[in-house]
C-alpha cells in the first residue's frame, strides 16, 4: 500500500474517532502524566529502531549494488575471455536474476542458490586459456565478490526486529493516542493536533516496517540497479506484473518485459512477454 494511501485512510479513520469517542474521558492530570512517559519512552524506543533497521537497510543496499556490480563485471570479462561462454552465461544470469523478483529482497539470497549454482558451475568449466590468464584471474575475482555479498546478504535475510519488539513498539505507539483522544477538550485547535499526532504517529511505524523488510524506497535500489544487469548482459529489461499492478513500480522504457505468473503460489514459473 503506497504511503499516500495509508496518510488518507489514517486521516480519515482519526478524523472519525473525534466524533465517535466521547470527550475528557481521561482526567486531566492522570491524562498528562501518561502522555509525558509514553511519549518520551516511544520517542525512545522509535528512535532506536529506526537507526538499527535503517543500518541493515543500508548495508542491504551496499550489498546488491556489490553483487550487480560483480555480475556486469563477470559477464563483461567472460565476454572477452570466451565470447562463446558468455552467451551461455547471459543467459544464466537473466535466469538469475529474474527469479530474484519471485521473493523480496528479505528472501532472495537463500531462495536463489539453485540459479546461482549454475552459474559458479559455467564459471568453473570455462576453458583453458593461458594467453588470457590475467581475465581468468578477474572472472575468479567477480565470482569471489559475488559469493561474498551473497553470504552477507544471507545473514542480513532476517527481520530485524522480533513479534515481541513490535508488540512493545505498538503499545508505546497506542498509549500516548488513547491519551490525547481521551484529554480533547472540545478546541478545534487540540483536534486538529490529535489528529496530525496520530497520523504522524502511523507513517513512523509505517517507515520503521518498510525498514525492516528493505523494501523503502525499493524501486532505485532493487529494480533499477537489477535491471541495468539485465541491461550490460544484453537483455531487455523486466519487471514482474505484480509488482506493477500493486504500484511498486512503474516502468520507465520503452521496451521491457513482463512476468506474469502462469499458477501462482503452485509455480513460480511466469510467462514472459515483451511489452512496446
Amino acid at each position: 500500500m503506497k504511503i499516500y494511501h495509508i496518510f488518507f485512510i489514517s486521516l480519515v479513520v482519526f478524523t472519525a474517532l473525534l466524533f465517535s469517542l466521547p470527550q475528557g474521558f481521561i482526567s486531566s492530570e492522570l491524562g498528562n502524566a501518561i502522555l509525558t512517559i509514553s511519549t518520551f519512552l516511544f520517542g525512545i524506543i522509535a528512535g532506536f529502531y529506526i537507526v538499527i533497521t535503517t543500518t541493515d537497510y543500508n548495508n542491504v543496499k551496499s550489498l546488491l549494488a556489490d553483487e550487480t556490480a560483480a555480475l556486469i563485471s563477470l559477464y563483461q570479462n567472460v565476454l572477452i575471455y570466451d565470447k562463446q561462454s558468455a552467451e551461455k552465461l547471459s543467459l544464466l544470469i537473466d535466469e538469475y536474476m529474474r527469479d530474484t523478483f519471485n521473493y523480496e529482497i528479505i528472501d532472495y539470497a537463500r531462495k536463489t542458490h539453485p540459479q546461482f549454482e549454475k552459474i559458479q558451475r559455467a564459471t568453473r568449466d570455462l576453458p583453458v586459456r593461458e594467453n588470457l590468464s590475467s581475465v581468468y584471474q578477474e572472472i575468479r575475482g567477480a565470482m569471489n565478490d559475488i559469493v561474498v555479498a551473497r553470504q552477507q546478504l544471507t545473514v542480513l535475510g532476517a527481520k530485524t526486529l522480533s513479534i515481541f519488539q513490535w508488540i512493545v513498539l505498538f503499545v508505546l505507539a497506542l498509549i500516548p493516542l488513547v491519551s490525547l483522544y481521551g484529554l480533547r477538550t472540545g478546541e478545534m485547535f487540540f483536534d486538529i493536533v490529535t489528529v496530525i499526532v496520530s497520523i504522524t504517529v502511523v507513517l513512523i511505524l509505517v517507515l520503521i516496517r518498510d525498514l525492516d523488510l528493505y523494501v523503502w524506497n525499493e524501486k532505485t535500489f532493487s529494480f533499477e540497479i537489477f535491471n541495468n544487469v539485465f541491461k550490460a548482459i544484453g537483455q531487455l529489461p523486466f519487471y514482474p506484473a505484480e509488482s506493477i499492478r500493486k504500484g511498486r513500480v512503474r516502468p520507465t522504457e520503452n521496451e521491457y518485459r513482463l512476468g506474469t505468473y502462469v499458477d501462482f503460489p503452485r509455480t513460480l514459473e511466469r510467462k514472459i512477454e515483451v511489452i512496446k
